[in-house]
């Protein structure tokens, strides 16, 4: 077979797994948009929602480096075809709920499905494409992750406005299950499957899920890891931390915005992370090396930080933010130049060692909300409006001082990481 047969063929692979990715971060946010609607269906608490909520970021988090096992032992067409069944069923289910634990599960099939994806992508890019596309593939695939964020804003309200919330659900589903039966049918685990040259030079999984458990002991044990995983706990699971939760309510109390308004902010910090997304490549060829890239992310985190912090106590004018928002979205998305790095510095444990990484920005974001959240209610001087809690500027600057002290810790670990050999 020719090699533009061989072309085409992978960039259809890659797109039918990035179109399930483009779906799992939908289901990502579209509670922010239907969540009155439930709270007044099934008599939902805030907290109920947000525990609800919670259950699509811990499947996925915590999933990942099992999946990286999963598709080094079985292969990315096994692991994605059960995944996008997951995430269909788990649409489905959702929209038929009628109460907190059914739609919680729901939920939790999602995020199985959802956590599917990532580590798959890379681990067929890795087989499929040539080395020098690795990065670009990477872009690429957190831009249809980005697209798949903005579906689930004002598409998605405008799509429930025409049919219901649960009949949407279910249209995903249907969606869903219809890219399983492609994956099945047109995904391959490695070129030689479909009568291709191999790409790259890497050996079929022999070993057996014990082996390659045990086989990931050096990767638990390497302070190189350690240092990426810290890296991209710290710059990704602050940027989703930041984006995803506290930029609104930060906002609405300290600049008294409207919430609409509070959100055109957060969407300055996703609009950059689609720039981000098409300028990697280009901006890894002109730095001329990974490492280099995470110098730059980790020490542009550290100096918003610091200015946000230190240097403004917490308030920082809407006129600034609105350039500093888009820079840093834009900017800390290049710490997605870490899977690379992992990648070759264990070729062994290619899904493994990237389900392992992948962990790092949702445990990050776990721990920055947890962490933030406990500083606001200990500074909160008992003002609500409308049943809601109003925190103090206080509050929010010595919760984002964590995001402070974990960015110059990023910082400085990226000038002892050891320049790989190609």
């Amino acid at each position: 077979m020719t090699d533009s047969k061989m072309e085409k063929y992978r960039m259809l692979i890659w797109f039918i797994l990035a179109m399930g990715y483009l779906i799992g971060f939908f289901h990502r946010y579209t509670l922010g948009i239907i969540s009155d609607i439930l709270a007044q269906e099934m008599d939902l608490t805030a907290v109920h929602l947000g525990a609800m909520t919670s259950m699509y970021f811990y499947a996925y988090g915590f999933l990942q480096a099992p999946v990286g096992i999963l598709s080094d032992k079985f292969g990315v067409r096994i692991v994605t075809t059960v995944g996008l069944v997951s995430m269909g069923s788990g649409s489905i289910f959702f929209a038929i709920s009628d109460g907190m634990i059914m739609a919680s599960t729901g939920r939790l099939l999602i995020g199985i499905g959802a956590a599917t994806f990532f580590v798959s992508i890379l681990k067929m890019v890795a087989v499929w494409f040539p080395p020098e596309q690795f990065t670009k593939f990477t872009g690429w695939t957190a831009l249809m992750g980005n697209i798949g964020a903005l579906l689930a804003t004002t598409p998605f309200s405008i799509l429930v406005g025409y049919l219901t919330w649960r009949q949407s659900h279910v249209l995903f589903g249907v969606i869903t299950y219809i890219l399983a039966v492609l994956a099945w049918i047109l995904v391959r685990n490695k070129p030689e499957d479909k009568g291709f040259e191999p790409v790259n030079d890497i050996e079929e999984e022999k070993r057996s899920l014990k082996e390659i458990i045990l086989g990931m002991g050096g990767l638990i044990k390497s302070l190189e890891f350690w240092s990426y995983f810290i890296i991209i706990f710290t710059v990704l699971g602050g940027m989703m931390s930041l984006s995803g939760l506290w930029i609104v309510p930060y906002l609405t109390h300290v600049h008294e915005l409207s919430r609409n308004m509070a959100a055109n902010f957060a969407f300055l910090i996703t609009s950059g992370g689609i720039v981000s997304a098409l300028m990697l490549d280009f901006v890894e060829k002109r730095l001329g090396s990974k490492i280099r890239m995470l110098k730059l992310t980790s020490g542009v985190s550290a100096l918003f930080w610091i200015y946000f912090v230190i240097i403004r106590r917490g308030y920082v004018p809407l006129w600034q933010l609105l350039g500093l928002l888009f820079i840093f979205g834009t900017v800390t998305l290049f710490v997605l130049v870490t899977f690379g790095n992992v990648k070759k510095l264990f070729p062994e444990l290619k899904g493994s060692a990237m389900g392992l990484i992948n962990l790092a920005p949702f445990l990050g974001t776990i721990i920055f909300n947890f962490l933030i959240g406990w500083r606001l209610d200990a500074t909160w001087t008992g003002q609500m409006i409308d049943g809601s809690r109003i925190y103090t500027i206080q509050g929010y600057q010595q919760g984002f001082a964590f995001f402070l002290i974990f960015s110059v810790i990023s910082f400085i670990l990226t000038f002892q990481l050891k320049k790989i050999k190609k």
